[in-house]
């Protein structure tokens, strides 16, 4: 069991669940230190002030915020006063639709899981789960950690209760901030592209199987560091030739229905 990130109680109406957060994730990220080039040592890394080219001990940092190229300071004292009030509670606000929630909203996952092994506790616990895969609702709430507070999705998964946090609604950038492809005069697909490109989605959709993927770059990585610690000549990667655009696609159609016998050829 991984260790507990948070501790509270996840409360819908007059029912309080007693739960423990924890991770679902596991950080598989192959991480470098920073070395001298020459000589491979370590690398120190000091906090200096501008000013004076002096080190600041780590207790006198303080917190500065650029304004339009002024920058405001703020004392520990002042941070402490805007910062969320530390509950622990998660107080669902409502219920929605699974489906309907945007999948870019989603942002972190957890699992909640019952912080004790007590009959009241289990029996709460188990209500809420059971009550939310019968019905394919995701309960939406507000929790702080680390001086944060999140928006959380709350649905069952796998027969836990999963908590996933979301990013806030103005945090996601509007479509229409991003340059889309031209008017509707130009590119249009000719008669039967789309139909033949639904025939190759279809014939190229399988169950959704999560283990079939693999963190090529991170293997290779881990590959390369075995082999420099025991001198030994790393493999080179396999290097699909480029192809650009015109040469992916110079007749829709025909790409299409190549693309498709080949899916078909292959099963």
């Amino acid at each position: 069991m991984p260790a507990g990130i948070w501790n509270g109680t996840l409360s819908f109406g007059l029912v309080a669940v007693p739960v423990r957060m924890v991770s679902a994730t596991r950080d598989l990220d192959v991480r470098f230190h920073q070395v001298d080039g020459e000589t491979g040592e370590r690398i120190q890394v000091h906090r200096v002030c501008e000013l004076d080219g002096e080190e600041v001990p780590w207790e006198d940092i303080g917190r500065g915020y650029d304004l339009n190229g002024q920058l405001v300071t703020l004392t520990d004292e002042e941070l402490e006063a805007a910062a969320p009030e530390r509950t622990h509670t998660i107080e669902i606000e409502e219920f929605v639709n699974l489906g309907e929630i945007d999948p870019a909203q989603f942002d972190h996952p957890y699992y909640l899981v019952p912080s004790s092994d007590s009959e009241g506790t289990t029996r709460a616990y188990r209500l809420l789960r059971d009550a939310m895969a019968s019905s394919n609702q995701a309960a939406i709430g507000r929790v702080v950690l680390r001086s944060n507070e999140y928006l959380v999705a709350v649905r069952e998964h796998d027969d836990l209760l999963a908590l996933t946090t979301m990013l806030f609604a103005d945090e996601l950038r509007p479509a229409e901030e991003i340059d889309s492809i031209p008017g509707d005069a130009v590119g249009q697909p000719k008669r039967g592209e789309v139909a033949q490109a639904v025939k190759l989605i279809d014939a190229m959709t399988r169950p959704f199987d999560p283990d079939a993927y693999e963190d090529h770059h991170r293997r290779r990585l881990l590959e390369l560091i075995e082999s420099r610690r025991t001198r030994r000549k790393p493999h080179a990667p396999v290097e699909e030739p480029a192809v650009t655009p015109s040469e992916a696609a110079p007749d829709l159609m025909a790409a299409l229905k190549a693309s498709l016998e080949r899916v078909r050829r292959d099963q």
